[in-house]
């Protein structure tokens, strides 16, 4: 019998490392050849990668949400050496033990390259020799900072005060804790498509009174039927209305530059659990379903995040952020594509509304919309803000229940 490596393939220029997403076979399972056995994400796309060859699955050397470099191994087929195969065989006929050593400890150097130059991209690694580094020492700076290398990071590390000899305490020793899977997978994202977007923030202040009205309004019947309408809840299916009004918002961008028009909103939700730990709650068709039906599928699947399931999806258009009740009135959010539009939702504030005879206070809350800029304009995202401020300003409980 043969062992077959199953690797991350390259499946175009710029790549350098994926996330494993899901194992769709379990060690001694029988697979086809071409039978798909785990799905991938790069920053291009989310994919599922084929058998190179028929056999038994014999084990996994990689986890769901392990981000892996172009190449790595991730798994060990067990395969019948007359087979066609597309993999790399490996026999095991008798030979001398520097043979055996020297089979088994090249792909693991090999994984530690591509690792490393993951970490320090080749532009990084030339402009640090300009500056007389050396390799060991662009090694010591991605490990200190913990991921890729900028030509920034370099000219940081130089600035920093080089003092020999100093004594170390017990405060001086870190304990090193790995970042929770969904942190990773945040991490990643933000890495491999935060930086295409070119992005853009406005703001407006929101009257809050009629929120505040509409929910001690409903406030009996929502405990009759167990649902907690929350005044975010209740901005959230404002916002989402909103885009009735501005369709440019239901779309996304793809890495081909193609805009995707969706026929629906599919609305994001951030959700924070534990210890600081970021998720995505997913509202779909929430721009045209009711008012009852978008506060139910808002818990669901905001209970769904907190159990630990992120929602994230290609087709997110709109994602909301509410810091309401920690006293941030301001914030700049950001977006991550293909998403083209975050919302940031303040603390609401007394805020002094009127004329210069006459000055009254109105709670508001301070609404911030960053959008890419690649899609929308200005006046687009000035429009949107404009839009869900009518909504919230028109709302009411017969608004509500017959919408």
């Amino acid at each position: 019998m043969a062992v077959i490596e199953v690797t991350i393939p390259q499946l175009g220029e710029g790549l350098h490392e994926a996330r494993i997403i899901r194992l769709l076979k379990a060690p001694g399972d029988l697979i086809r050849r071409d039978e798909p056995i785990f799905e991938m994400e790069t920053d291009k796309a989310i994919m599922e990668i084929e058998s190179p060859a028929a056999g038994r699955l014999q084990a996994w050397l990689s986890s769901p949400d392990d981000v892996v470099p172009i190449g790595a191994v991730v798994a060990h087929i067990e395969g019948d050496v007359d087979s066609p195969s597309d993999g790399i065989l490996r026999h095991d006929p008798p030979s001398t033990c520097e043979e055996d050593t020297a089979g088994i400890a090249a792909p693991a150097i090999e994984v530690r390259r591509a690792a490393r130059n993951v970490a320090i991209p080749p532009r990084t690694r030339a402009y640090g020799r300009d500056l007389g580094l050396t390799d060991d020492d662009l090694t010591a700076i991605a490990e200190a900072i913990g991921g890729k290398v900028l030509p920034a990071d370099i000219d940081r590390w130089l600035q920093q005060p080089r003092v020999e000899g100093t004594p170390t305490t017990d405060a001086d020793v870190a304990e090193e804790v790995e970042l929770s899977p969904a942190q990773r997978t945040l991490v990643f994202r933000l890495e491999q498509r935060a930086a295409e977007v070119i992005p853009a923030t406005e703001e407006i202040r929101i009257p809050w009174e009629p929120i505040d009205r509409v929910r001690i309004a409903l406030k009996p019947k929502a405990r009759d039927i167990r649902l907690p309408v929350t005044p975010f809840l209740i901005f959230a299916w404002c916002a989402a209305r909103a885009v009735e009004d501005c369709p440019l918002f239901r779309c996304t961008l793809g890495k081909d530059g193609v805009v995707r028009r969706y026929p629906r909103l599919s609305l994001g939700l951030a959700v924070t659990r534990g210890d600081d730990e970021l998720l995505t709650a997913r509202v779909q068709e929430a721009d045209t379903v009711s008012f009852g039906t978008f506060v139910q599928r808002s818990v669901e699947a905001i209970k769904r995040a907190r159990s630990g399931h992120d929602q994230a999806a290609e087709c997110i258009q709109v994602s909301i952020s509410n810091l309401a009740g920690l006293d941030i009135h301001r914030a700049i959010p950001i977006v991550v594509p293909p998403a083209i539009a975050t919302i940031y939702v303040g603390e609401v504030y007394l805020a002094p509304v009127g004329t210069s005879d006459r000055i009254r206070y109105e709670r508001m809350a301070n609404v911030a919309l960053t959008f890419d800029h690649r899609v929308v304009n200005g006046v687009g995202a000035a429009r949107y803000l404009a839009a869900i401020r009518r909504r919230v300003a028109a709302l009411s409980v017969e608004s509500l229940m017959h919408e």
